[in-house]
């Protein structure tokens, strides 16, 4: 018999694909494309489907109107609908399922996915013809007097039992079929007369014959029925799923001398209902377990630590970089990574052992039956080599790290909440250690994170309450000894703690998002002390500002920022800001197209403490930078090490090529000093040149001609 498989999606070249998978599946199938919606309705008034394969977003009707409208019509209200997807969100799914779409697909759609659903569908859709087909055939109509037809010798009740779209049976005290009616009978391809006499056990697997014995025991010892159950029935290899019921069969005289069964097959509503009970506790993009379920195993987990004595831990797993992906590839490549690094982790685990995943980039594992902390360690360090391979994606390798966190069950915490908690903890250390690492919590991270929580509350106050001040530190070119450039920096009078400077408080800034607004606040500060002072007839250099790259997630930063040159009137040139290596590796075009905007307006552009990040040639060649600043830690071992000497001297020449100066950071003695001049470096700042100087002294400084900077260096 030949399947038609109707296939409705306004591109064409996903109507190609389709229509070859359907031919791939063998000569018994057949596929007619559609590439308007109101087409195929038009067309299925008239024509039959044993399937449809509907694409979600169309222009003339999403797919889940498409489906809503068929099942409105008689001869559409059982055929099996797959909508195929690109979308994540629940609501879509959702809304198809209540149209009565019957499976999904996530798109792209790989042959072997879309081979096994439509066969499955197909076959469950087939076997349910057939029994109504079998119905059919044994209908009889109730023979009247000049009708001609010969007596059937079953009463009018019989026959309308016996034609019954409906599963009923009457077994004895034995378990012999008293009765089963044709829909019964046709389920496992025989004859009502067939099995009359028989056991149940002829037509049903052991499994479900111990099932219905227990059930019909019960009835038997209790004269009470059993309704509502669920069971599966197989015929021909097609799994059937029945709303059943249970009731004790009665003689005249009130006596149970067999058990009555009913039950409606629910196949297509069962899907649905699991299908719902999936997207509420499945990620939607990698089917993974989601934040829901995963709290629901951990419970269980701690509750079964609790009662054995075993060990488990949770992990919970970041990705390195990704934002880079993201942000370079796009997020369907993003995507893409995100499915195999699921599929990788899903590999990687046991029976012992599942993922879950939480958000974004973020995965959750637990760990459970654990012998020791080495079997721990060993697991770790086998999940980041796996996740550390290559990777395809788009048919571009892609390389990727992860940081994972570990909380221990349940010696660590003894609920799923704070677990997570504590595990999240553990991750960020194993970030800020360098990445591509796994940290154990520990009870300092748990004082580090409530010092921190006062920090930002504290924070917040700081910037309503006017503790919050800029310094400057002077630039002086190597050469001539002049004052060249300022640099603005943060710092925090502490009502409690006294003078902050960023290093106390700016990872808080950042991961609270308030470096936005303190970020705003700086520049607004600085190009409102340069004017004052050009009121003042002072003219200073040029005053770089310190940029976090989050700066640019929360804010249009070269808008800002032209915003407040033009508002205070600062001439061409006298405004930087200074930027960090890894805003090279996660700038998109976004963010390069922001600093180009700046270097146009006059802007300059430094990148902050170079060389200890992951440099890139090709980013540091593409944005337009002014000056490269060298970290401080390099300057510190230069009078004792030729390989800093060395590559302080390539930094130097590498910058001079591309345009830019290049500025020494953290001098603080005359031997560093002759030896940075002699590396090529043009310009210098640290404690031997001048400290940070508050407001008043910077005037006093810069009230004068042509100050300068006195070395004692040839």
């Amino acid at each position: 018999m030949l399947a038609r498989i109707v296939i409705v999606d306004d591109r064409s070249t996903n109507l190609r694909v389709y229509a070859q998978y359907v031919a791939m599946m063998g000569p018994e199938y057949s596929a007619t494309c559609f590439h308007s919606a109101v087409e195929a309705l038009k067309w299925l008034e008239t024509e039959h489907a044993d399937l449809l394969i509907v694409d979600y977003r169309m222009p003339e009707m999403d797919g889940a109107a498409f489906i809503s409208k068929f099942r409105a019509r008689t001869v559409g209200a059982h055929i099996p609908a797959i909508i195929i997807t690109a979308r994540q969100d629940r609501e879509c799914r959702i809304s198809a399922l209540d149209a009565g779409a019957t499976d999904f697909l996530q798109s792209p759609v790989s042959h072997v996915e879309f081979r096994d659903r439509a066969i499955l569908l197909l076959g469950q859709f087939q076997k349910q013809q057939e029994l109504k087909q079998s119905l059919a055939l044994n209908n009889r109509t109730v023979p009247g007097e000049d009708d001609g037809i010969e007596p059937t010798g079953k009463s009018m009740l019989e026959q309308i039992i016996d034609t019954t779209p409906i599963l009923i049976n009457a077994t004895d005290r034995n378990g012999k079929f008293l009765f089963l009616n044709s829909y019964q009978a046709a389920l496992f391809g025989r004859d009502p007369e067939e099995l009359v006499g028989h056991p149940i056990t002829e037509i049903l697997p052991p499994e479900v014959v111990e099932r219905e014995q227990r059930r019909n025991n019960v009835i038997l010892e209790t004269g009470i029925s059993i309704p509502n159950y669920e069971e599966k029935f197989v015929s021909e290899d097609i799994e059937l799923t029945f709303h059943c019921n249970k009731s004790p069969l009665l003689n005249k005289d009130n006596q149970t001398i067999g058990i009555l069964t009913t039950g409606l097959d629910i196949t297509a509503r069962k899907f649905a209902e699991e299908h719902r009970t999936h997207l509420a506790l499945h990620d939607m993009l990698t089917g993974l377990p989601n934040r829901t379920l995963l709290s629901e195993r951990m419970r269980i987990t701690i509750d079964d630590c609790n009662a054995t004595g075993k060990g488990a831990a949770l992990l919970l797993l970041d990705l390195d970089r990704f934002k880079v992906i993201n942000d370079t590839r796009g997020h369907q490549a993003g995507d893409m990574l995100l499915r195999q690094v699921a599929e990788r982790l899903s590999g990687a685990l046991d029976k012992n052992g599942f993922a879950a995943r939480i958000g974004g980039d973020e995965f959750a594992i637990v760990m459970q039956n654990l012998e020791s902390q080495d079997q721990l360690v060993a697991s770790c360090s086998k999940l980041l080599t796996q996740i550390g391979e290559p990777y395809s994606v788009g048919g571009v390798e892609q390389l990727i790290g992860a940081s994972i966190g570990i909380a221990l069950i349940p010696d660590d915490g003894n609920s799923s909440d704070e677990l997570l908690r504590l595990a999240d903890l553990a991750m960020y250390e194993a970030k800020s250690s360098g990445r591509n690492r796994f940290c154990f919590f520990s009870p300092r991270m748990n004082q580090i994170a409530q010092l921190n929580a006062g920090v930002e509350s504290d924070l917040r106050d700081a910037l309503n309450h006017e503790q919050l001040f800029l310094e400057y530190q002077p630039i002086v070119d190597i050469g001539t000894g002049n004052y060249v450039g300022l640099e603005a920096l943060l710092r925090w009078q502490h009502p409690v703690r006294g003078r902050l400077v960023p290093h106390d408080f700016i990872r808080v800034a950042n991961d609270s998002g308030l470096i936005g607004n303190i970020g705003q606040w700086v520049i607004n500060k600085a190009c409102r002390q340069i004017s004052a002072f050009a009121d003042e007839g002072i003219i200073l250099p040029p005053v770089a500002v310190n940029v976090s790259p989050k700066q640019f997630q929360y804010s249009n930063m070269s808008a800002d920022i032209l915003e407040n040159i033009a508002t205070y009137n600062i001439p061409t040139g006298r405004l930087a800001i200074e930027i960090t290596e890894e805003l090279l590796l996660e700038h998109n075009q976004e963010v390069r197209d922001q600093l180009m905007k700046l270097r146009s307006s006059g802007v300059g552009i430094s990148i902050d403490d170079f060389g200890t990040g992951y440099s890139s040639l090709q980013y540091l060649r593409d944005l337009p930078a002014t000056r490269l600043k060298i970290d401080q830690t390099f300057i510190a071992r230069i009078e004792n090490s030729s390989a800093d000497r060395a590559i302080i001297s390539t930094i130097a020449h590498l910058a001079h090529a591309l345009n830019m100066r290049v500025v020494a950071e953290g001098v603080e003695n005359e031997a560093q000093f002759a030896l940075l001049r002699a590396s090529g470096c043009d310009e210098a700042q640290g404690f031997l040149l001048g400290r940070p100087l508050a407001v008043n002294e910077l005037r006093n400084l810069f009230t004068g001609l042509a100050p300068k900077v006195e070395t004692g260096a040839p």
